[in-house]
This record gives structure tokens, C-alpha cells and sequence, in this order.
């Protein structure tokens, strides 16, 4: 085990604080307690936190640009009944959303189903009695509705990226496999809207296993989705996993189960069966989600079954999703489970978009995408408020959750304030404590390299180094209001990201040369996924503005919010710029 300090931290260590103790790592097979709220004020806002977080997690706050999608429908095949077509659209310039377009006879309008896959061989064309893409899409499209069945990123048609998409730099600026998945289905709801022939006011989703995460998670921050049916995924027991169900921060201090209830008060049914993760739902989960439900008067609009199988989206659990999407999509008097008729799907390569034909020119490949993405995050940030540069960077530091919380304001104090020390020389702490301050030193979490080495999409469920860094600060600072903060190196900073969330009197940070402009050097030394993608050390700067003095800085620190210097300042500088901020208050 190695803790998160320098050596010169070690040692003030001694005169301060005891370090803390480590928490147990969040797992995504933990147990977790169902969510337990009895006023609906606190839910509500609850659930507009999660919302939020759901975007930011997924590298979407603010939303990327809704660029021209366009759609290609071709080789439509039609069949008694309804038809089906090949379709691809861009949801970012030059990545592509492939899929099939099922539509019933007539001009319609119709109802429309955005319907996901999990991770079966063959994807949206899985067709065995387990689960059949083809089946369920050919099924409601008999039943009067428009059905675009999309692949995850690298089956199928998707070929550009494969499904084990990531990186640690990408992961700074916001880009994930999971939260790709989710604009896609953003993008995808788009698309469907765009058809003249599709009720805008009228589209569900579902989707099982993985497709059923997605189905969730875009249910959560998207209102266009009026019915969800997440199948064989919402529980207590697993969160998800594979890759692109884990974006990174989503679930510090959520479940699935809470996710799922936001969708409240538009119309949830929980699929479930006895041989998953999913075999408590009528016992634990369900009773949780329409507890939340009733909350803002919407028990009557959330339901759950379970059927004796395995892990599936069988004609069981897709007879009981028809009945209810012809409930809440169609009007329908009743949610009774339909009847599938017998269906015959075609064949793979009369589905498969890209069959016999390549990419479209300018199709991305990944290092292209990432380099895309980037240079379309950096022109975004400046032109996005403040404010919602200032949430996405709360989201990242896990600090969302609770109430922004306004500098503090002068006044008089017949107290020194009390300085706060993190990984300074001693030399430093000698000039102030020779200045006649108090000095406490901030205690650190230690951080077991191992254990976190064990847990499966840990930065899902857990704060990095970094992160735990900037936690302990906000916890120092918060135990001594009005304080000082001098601090150095990395710690350094994590308390330029600390002061962001509690405004010291003053910080007096030590960058040890650090530049904003490098992602090599947040990945060395300040790595928190989707900090970059907020707008880093130039959106804490702005966030407590006059509050910071940055010395040692790389050549291109960015920080307009606080007075930046490349040289270093002596013990004694440092001595009286506390001095200085004691005079001002």
C-alpha cells in the first residue's frame, strides 16, 4: 500500500493530522441498500442530480453539437405487413449508427421503439429462443410501430471502433465506449424524430442486458422517451459488466436501481428473471423504484414481472413489453402481456448494412475520433457559461451532489486564520509558523494500489489517487472555515481543484512546473476522468476567482481566475502573501 503524499507531507504528518483510514473499494458486484426517500422535494431533486450526472459521466455536459446526421435508408424489403430497411447516420461528424428501420404498412403516424441489443454473437441480429433483435422488431411493427434497431459500438456494422474502446486520455476529456453509446442512442432518437412518419410524442425504448442499460440510461436524460423497458439488467446485485455500461464516475454513489427511477413519472416496466442478477426484483427492487414512483404520484405508471429463465429477452418478456408499449404508446386500455405470432427473420446479409460494401469515405478511425472529439470539446469550452463548465467540473470531483456553496465572505476576525499545509518543504512551514500562524497539516487517504488493481471498472464506482487527493483538502478546509491553504506538488494541484469546491481564504499553490496545456502531464500527476472535458484548472480558477496564487507554473498555465507566475516564491513570499490575506479580510 502506498498513500498519496510526498515525503515532505510525511513528515508534517507528525505535528498534524493522522491519516485517514482507507474506505472499501466500491465494487459493481456489491450488495447495495435500495434508495429510500420519503419526501418528494428530496427526491425530485435527487433525481435532478442524477440526471445530470448521468450526462457528465458520460462526457456530455454540456451536450456535444448536434451535427447534420445525415441519414442514409436503403434497400428496404418489404414483407406482409411491414418492411424493413438498412440505415446509417452520423452521430458525430464522420462516426457512424448502424441499424435496420422497421415500418409498419401505411402513412402512419406511428409510435416508434428505439429497441437496443445486449451482448449476444450476433448482436441486433441475434435470433435464437433466448433472444431475437429481429423477432421483437418485427413483432411491433405488425403492431403499428416503428422500430430502429441499432448495433453497440463494434458489432456488427459498427465496425470503426471495436467494443473494447478506451483510454486513460480519452477518459480526461470525457470519452468513454459508454458514454459513445449513449449520444448514439441520443443521436438515434434524432433520427427517428426526423421521420414524418413517426410520432414525435410517441417513442419508448428497450432493450436487454447491456441494451437494457442503454435503455435506462437514455431514458434518464432524455424526456423524448415517453415508455422504457429495461429487461434483465436493473438490480441491486451486478451494475453492468462490461465496458460500455461503466463510464467513469457514474456510480460513486448511485445504482442502477436509483438511475432507473428517475425516469419517473414516465412509464417504467422491469423485466426480470430467476437465473440472473435480476432474480430479487419483485422482492427488493421493484418495491424501491415505485416506492419513488408513488412519491410524485406515478404508481400506477411502473410495473415489473419476472419469468422462470435465464438471462434472456425471450417471447415471454417481449409479449409482456408489447402490452405495454400499446398502453402508454398506442392508448391502449390494458398493459396485459400480447401474443407473439409466429415470424420469420431474414437473413443476415439482406440486414447487414455495410454487406458487400465499405465505410463511407471520411469514416473515422479510432485515433481520429479521439483527436476529433478533443478538438471539438476545446472549441465547446469556450464557448460554454461558466456555470455548466462549473458543474460538469463538480460532477468530475464527485462533488455534485451537494449544494453549490458561495465564497466565503469577509469578516472580521480577531483569529489568525489557520494555515493548512500539504506536501511543502519544511522550510516553508518554518517561514510561517516564524510568522506567528497556526499550521495544520492535511491528512491523506492512503491508497491501496492492489486492491483498486482487483475491482473491475474501478474509476465506475471510485475516486482515483487524484480525486481522493482533492476530497481530502475539501474535508481539511471544511473542518478550519476561512483557512490558508500552501501547498505544493501534486497535492498542490489538487487544492487548486479543492479550492474550486471550498474557497479558502487564500491558496498559495506550488505547480512544481505543471502545465495546462499537456495531457501528459494531467495523466502523471492530476489524472481525473473527464477533468479536461470541464474545462480543468481554468474552470476552478474562474470558480474562486482573486483566491488563488499559482507560482512555479509551466510556461502555458491557464488559469484566468488567479494571479499565475512561472518563477517561485521564497518561504518568506509565501509568509507574507498569507499575511497579505489576512490584512484583506
Amino acid at each position: 500500500m502506498r498513500t498519496l503524499l510526498l515525503p515532505a507531507m510525511i513528515a508534517l504528518l507528525t505535528v498534524g493530522q493522522t491519516p485517514q483510514a482507507p474506505a472499501p473499494f466500491r465494487t459493481l458486484d456489491d450488495r447495495f441498500a435500495p434508495p429510500r426517500f420519503t419526501d418528494r422535494t428530496e427526491w425530485e431533486r435527487r433525481a435532478a442530480y442524477l440526471r445530470e450526472h448521468v450526462l457528465a459521466s458520460a462526457g456530455l455536459l454540456p451536450l456535444p453539437p448536434r451535427t447534420p446526421l445525415n441519414p442514409v435508408v436503403f434497400d428496404e424489403l418489404k414483407h406482409e405487413g411491414y418492411s424493413v430497411a438498412k440505415v446509417f447516420f452520423e452521430s458525430l461528424p464522420g462516426f457512424y449508427v448502424t441499424g435496420n428501420l422497421y415500418r409498419p404498412a401505411g402513412p402512419g403516424p406511428f409510435p416508434a421503439v428505439l429497441s437496443a441489443h445486449g451482448h449476444w454473437t450476433y448482436g441486433r441480429l441475434e435470433n435464437q429462443p433466448l433472444m431475437s433483435g429481429p423477432g421483437r422488431a418485427i413483432s411491433l411493427a405488425r403492431r403499428g410501430f416503428v422500430v430502429f434497431t441499432h448495433d453497440m459500438v463494434g458489432y456488427n456494422d459498427s465496425r470503426q471502433l471495436p467494443h473494447t474502446f478506451d483510454g486513460r486520455r480519452e477518459r480526461l476529456w470525457g470519452l468513454s465506449l459508454g458514454g459513445l453509446q449513449l449520444w448514439n442512442s441520443i443521436r438515434a432518437l434524432d433520427f427517428l424524430e426526423s421521420l414524418p412518419y413517426v410520432r414525435k410524442d410517441a417513442i419508448g425504448a428497450t432493450g436487454e442486458s447491456g441494451g437494457g442499460t442503454q435503455t435506462y440510461m437514455v431514458a434518464a436524460v432524455d424526456p423524448r422517451v415517453a415508455a422504457a423497458v429495461p429487461v434483465n439488467m436493473v438490480s441491486l446485485l451486478m451494475q453492468g459488466g462490461c465496458l460500455c455500461e461503466n463510464p467513469p464516475g457514474l456510480r460513486l454513489d448511485t445504482t442502477n436501481v436509483e438511475i432507473a427511477a428517475t425516469i419517473a413519472p414516465r412509464p417504467l416496466l422491469l423485466v426480470s428473471a430467476t437465473g440472473d442478477w435480476t432474480k430479487e426484483t419483485m422482492e427488493s427492487e421493484y418495491p424501491a423504484v415505485r416506492a419513488l414512483y408513488a412519491l410524485v404520484g406515478a404508481d400506477d405508471r411502473v410495473r415489473a414481472v419476472r419469468f422462470d429463465a435465464e438471462h434472456n429477452y425471450n417471447q415471454g418478456s417481449r409479449e409482456a413489453m408489447y402490452g405495454w408499449m400499446a398502453r402508454w404508446l398506442k392508448g391502449e386500455a390494458s398493459d396485459a402481456p400480447q401474443k407473439e405470432q409466429p415470424f420469420t427473420a431474414d437473413r443476415l446479409p439482406d440486414l447487414q448494412v455495410f454487406h458487400g460494401r465499405p465505410l463511407p469515405a471520411g469514416a473515422l478511425t479510432p485515433g481520429a475520433l479521439t483527436t476529433a472529439w478533443i478538438e471539438s470539446a476545446k472549441r465547446q469550452l469556450g464557448e460554454t457559461p461558466l456555470d455548466i463548465r462549473a458543474a460538469a467540473l463538480r460532477h468530475a470531483l464527485a462533488f455534485a451532489g451537494e449544494a453549490p456553496k458561495p465564497a466565503p465572505a469577509a469578516r472580521p476576525s480577531r483569529r489568525r486564520p489557520v494555515v493548512l499545509l500539504a506536501g511543502v518543504p519544511p522550510e516553508v512551514e518554518r517561514a510561517i509558523k516564524a510568522a506567528g500562524y497556526q499550521v495544520r497539516s492535511v491528512a491523506f487517504t492512503p491508497f491501496d494500489e492492489a486492491a483498486a488493481a482487483k475491482v473491475s471498472h474501478f474509476e465506475t464506482y471510485n475516486r482515483t489517487p487524484a480525486s481522493q487527493r482533492v476530497a481530502d483538502i475539501v474535508t481539511a478546509l471544511r473542518a478550519q472555515p476561512n483557512a490558508v491553504l500552501v501547498a505544493a506538488g501534486d497535492a498542490a494541484l489538487a487544492g487548486a481543484l479543492a479550492a474550486a469546491i471550498e474557497p479558502p481564504r487564500l491558496a498559495v499553490i506550488d505547480a512544481g512546473g505543471f502545465d495546462t496545456s499537456r495531457d501528459d502531464d494531467f495523466l502523471a500527476r492530476l489524472y481525473v476522468p473527464g477533468l479536461r472535458r470541464a474545462g480543468d484548472l481554468r474552470t476552478a480558477s474562474e470558480m474562486a476567482p482573486g483566491r488563488l496564487i499559482v507560482h512555479n507554473a509551466g510556461a502555458a498555465f491557464d488559469a484566468p481566475g488567479a494571479r499565475v507566475q512561472q518563477a517561485t516564491l521564497t518561504p518568506r513570499e509565501i509568509a507574507k502573501a498569507v499575511k497579505q490575506a489576512e490584512q484583506q479580510h
